[in-house]
């Protein structure tokens, strides 16, 4: 008998690539799809990166969008679409941040242009760190982590979805927490969530 969490992560995988392949073909459904399932977290990822700059996160994040919109026939298909488009807009944050005129410095204060660039830089270590423990989850409680703290489902959302109980659900984020904050540490995984 085929295990029904395994199952769920495939067709929700499924259902991903089937969104990203539609919306390459141009269906405006699809791009709707597309922009609702990633919109807010790209953007509280974004505000992350470039603190204090959520104005403007948000207009590159509609410029990055409307980009993959207009390149849209020319896209692959991403093995891991959240981490594509993740990776993508990063860099289109950064390039739009150095295109950007800086304020000139005022004298006696050193220019905080770079610091900006290293945080992102440490920022992104952080990432990979947490990505790695992501992966070292058993399945199930990767995907309780990720449709809480990722989708922003409540536990009695995940339970409904899940077919589970809510005391499963409880048990599965609290190991998958526990194992992750072992491995990257309390102070790397308190700055994610």
């Amino acid at each position: 008998m085929p295990d029904l969490r395994q199952t769920k992560v495939y067709l929700y995988m499924f259902d991903e690539s089937n969104i990203w392949v539609r919306f390459c073909a141009g269906e405006k459904g699809a791009f709707r799809e597309l922009y609702d399932r990633h919109y807010t977290r790209m953007f509280v990822w974004g505000c992350k990166w470039l603190k204090g700059e959520e104005a403007f996160v948000r207009d590159t994040l509609h410029d990055f969008f409307i980009y993959l919109w207009e390149r849209r026939s020319r896209l692959s298909q991403p093995a891991n679409l959240s981490a594509y488009l993740l990776t993508s807009f990063k860099r289109r944050l950064l390039d739009n941040r150095e295109k950007e005129p800086q304020p000139a410095a005022i004298d006696g204060l050193p220019d905080m242009g770079d610091d900006g660039l290293a945080e992102a830089e440490a920022f992104s270590a952080r990432f990979a760190l947490v990505a790695a423990a992501l992966a070292s989850l058993s399945p199930a409680q990767r995907e309780v982590i990720e449709l809480r703290y990722l989708q922003g489902m409540t536990p009695e959302q995940i339970a409904v979805y899940k077919q589970s109980s809510l005391r499963t659900v409880y048990n599965l984020m609290h190991r998958g927490i526990a194992e992750l904050r072992r491995q990257v540490g309390k102070q790397q995984w308190a700055l994610f969530w």
